[in-house]
């Protein structure tokens, strides 16, 4: 929040109070000085001082008084008399201050109409006591940043008016601490400046003072947000001094506006007529006081044309008012048969009329976020796309009034706009019963529906809130074949679901079921690999006893690991050759099949042959259930499917009958001349057999 402190240093900007009644100070009449006298020794005014009291003590104050004169330079010896106090050069013909830091007793300084064309910011450095300078009525130019201003000067009285200054630079206007005046009037100063491009401490207090810069011909108000002072809130703490800017030009446009408002409470109660200052530009306010604009609440009228320059659209009149924190962008019957595609940057919220034009299609453009009020009345609108309703939800003021033929739809989402932001006046559009929801719309939201009218294909042209009245009957019966369908879909994408769920449950499965075994007779070196589990006794005697001599007996080819690999355990990479060079995997599932701690032998045989499996449609897996495991208790997913889709084996004692199954599950080998017929002398005790359960199992799948 402004505080008060702020608001009243802005009246003093505006106002400049005359706080230094008492003028230049005079040392004459507080002080007795002793006088020293000008000798000239060249008539281009070169010159040297002498003591013409000879009586006087090398301590006491001097002063140098020539006024009227010739001198064109500083008297050459004048550093001989460093109590000097007071220098009064008036009417001279001095063209530049030479090196003056030696006078360190010097206090007052007048130069007033001489021939200075500049100050430069070494002349005055080492001045500490200089109080009042006086440089009026000179040619002056430039003067340099930090000229009359730093940390050893203390000029109360300064006084550079008359001269030909085009612009004053902040640092020699604002100081530390107290001052009393910087007179800067009578020139033709335009700007404030900062060269240096400083930034004020926010700990410190300048001022307080009064700066004048009276009959200059300013146009623009100082942009103090550009003369180190960031926050403009921050200007009242900084500046404790005053501005008189009476007889300047000013066109009071958006850049004096912001300064003003912060103000304008406080003008209405303690502003006076002191130091009024009247507005040039813009024509409608010239020649009327800031002062009354102010009182009477007019700041709504300070704003800023922008030119097409600054992507105001051609023929567009574009004004940015910050009072209302718009940008005002005018398009009215400029021939339009689109939006416009950019507008001017802004922080500030649009206002958008295109009103009277050929606009047939209101589309997103990524201003439209921005724009708090947008008029698009009285043209041919057929088009209203969705993104740009969808854009604009911040919007205030929407007019679609007026527009000639009819839209051939209503964005649905028009409904979640303020019904009091809207005109829809003698609005035409395309209904059906996709659009039904206007009808209801309209009842319940606050919008002028009498003139909002609907276009059918029935019933031709009527109120739009009448329309499901009338046609809602006809739109019932196809919501209902609409729910119809959408329940048949429905079902359909459920089924769809529940098939692919199921699908990848039973994958395995249903690649067993599905595959397409072909069992012509192809060479391998190997009919059968047989795996099972070596550290099971009983199964061990079975295998070699009963199972291997049968499958010779049969003809077929068979491969041990325990029998044929090379001494130790058979490696994975053999292993995998081996499968590769066989065509049927013979697996004997016991209940320790796949129970071994870590990567077990049998875990890298199975996944081996179920990858030759599933790629090459020669090969088998003939899956033996010694253990009669039902497919609940088997983990592996893809040994489990074998179970389930009951392509597994039961081994059952029944006088070497469950062999011919194994053989008629192998089909034919290399050799297929010999009868596959069980051994009967193979009917012993051993072959009681009693599986063994509850047994869990690694799944390697």
């Amino acid at each position: 929040m402004i505080s008060v402190v702020t608001l009243l240093v802005f009246l003093r900007i505006s106002l400049g109070f005359e706080v230094c009644q008492s003028g230049m100070p005079d040392l004459d009449k507080t002080l007795p000085l002793g006088n020293i006298e000008v000798e000239y020794i060249s008539v281009e005014g070169d010159s040297v001082v002498m003591i013409v009291n000879n009586s006087s003590k090398e301590t006491d104050p001097l002063q140098l008084i020539h006024k009227y004169g010739v001198m064109a330079y500083f008297p050459t010896n004048i550093c001989m008399y460093t109590t000097l106090v007071k220098i009064d050069l008036l009417e001279n013909k001095i063209r530049f201050i030479s090196n003056i830091s030696c006078l360190i007793s010097l206090e007052i300084l007048n130069l007033k109409g001489n021939d200075l064309k500049s100050l430069v910011n070494t002349t005055f450095v080492d001045l500490k006591q200089l109080i009042s300078l006086d440089v009026s009525e000179n040619k002056i130019m430039e003067i340099e940043p930090y000229a009359v201003v730093g940390p050893n000067l203390n000029v109360l009285y300064m006084n550079a008016s008359n001269n030909s200054l085009t612009s004053v630079d902040i640092t020699n206007i604002v100081m530390s601490g107290h001052f009393c005046i910087r007179d800067f009037s009578n020139n033709q100063v335009s700007k404030l400046t900062n060269l240096l491009d400083i930034v004020f401490d926010t700990n410190k207090t300048y001022g307080p003072g009064i700066v004048t810069l009276k009959d200059n011909p300013f146009l623009t108000w100082p942009e103090f947000d550009k003369l180190g002072i960031p926050n403009l809130s921050e200007l009242g703490a900084l500046f404790d001094f005053n501005f008189n800017f009476q007889g300047a030009n000013f066109v009071c446009d958006c850049k004096m506006e912001p300064f003003l408002s912060l103000a304008e409470d406080v003008v209405k109660k303690i502003w006076t007529n002191v130091h009024d200052v009247n507005c040039t530009n813009p024509p409608s306010l010239k020649d009327i006081s800031i002062l009354n604009l102010t009182r009477n609440g007019r700041l709504d009228e300070f704003v800023c044309p922008i030119d097409s320059e600054n992507d105001c659209p051609p023929k567009c009149n574009c004004t940015e008012q910050p009072k209302k924190s718009r940008l005002i962008v005018d398009c009215q019957d400029v021939g339009l048969t689109e939006l416009p595609h950019r507008l001017p940057k802004s922080s500030f919220s649009y206002e958008l009329n295109v009103c009277n034009n050929n606009i047939s299609v209101l589309d997103a453009r990524y201003y439209l976020k921005n724009v708090s009020v947008l008029k698009i009345c009285n043209n041919e609108l057929q088009i209203i796309d969705t993104d740009a309703i969808d854009v604009i939800k911040n919007i205030t003021n929407l007019s679609l009034a007026n527009n000639g033929g009819f839209l051939q739809s209503l964005p649905r989402s028009i409904q979640y706009l303020p019904g009091d932001s809207l005109d829809l006046r003698n609005l035409v559009f395309f209904c059906d019963c996709d659009t039904i929801w206007v009808s209801e719309w309209l009842q319940f939201r606050q919008v002028d529906s009498d003139t909002v009218y609907c276009h059918t294909e029935s019933y031709g042209r009527l109120k739009a809130i009448d329309f499901e009245h009338v046609h809602g009957d006809k739109c019932k019966v196809k919501d209902f074949k609409t729910v119809i369908i959408s329940i048949c879909i429905a079902v359909v994408l459920i089924l769809v679901v529940v098939t692919s769920m199921i699908s990848y449950k039973f994958r395995y499965e249903l690649r067993i079921l599905f595959r397409r075994q072909d069992n012509s007779v192809c060479e391998f070196k190997y009919d059968i690999y047989i795996s099972f589990d070596e550290n099971n006794d009983r199964l061990l005697t079975w295998v070699k006893k009963i199972l291997v001599p049968f499958l010779d007996n049969c003809g077929y080819q068979t491969y041990l690991p325990m029998r044929d690999c090379l001494p130790g355990d058979i490696t994975e990479e053999e292993a995998q050759n081996v499968l590769h060079e066989t065509k049927c995997f013979l697996v004997v599932l016991s209940s320790s099949y796949l129970c071994q701690q870590g990567r077990s032998r049998t875990e890298i045989e199975w996944k081996y042959a179920w990858d030759l499996y599933v790629r090459d449609k020669y090969r088998k897996i003939v899956l033996i259930n010694f253990d009669h495991l039902p497919a609940s208790r088997v983990d592996p997913p893809k040994i489990k499917a074998f179970i389930r889709v009951m392509k597994a084996l039961d081994f059952r004692n029944r006088d070497g009958m469950h062999l011919s199954d194994i053989a008629r599950a192998i089909g034919n080998g290399r050799r297929i001349n010999r009868q596959c017929v069980p051994f009967t002398r193979f009917k012993t005790r051993l072959l009681r057999h009693r599986p063994r359960v509850n047994v869990e199992f690694f799944d390697f799948a």
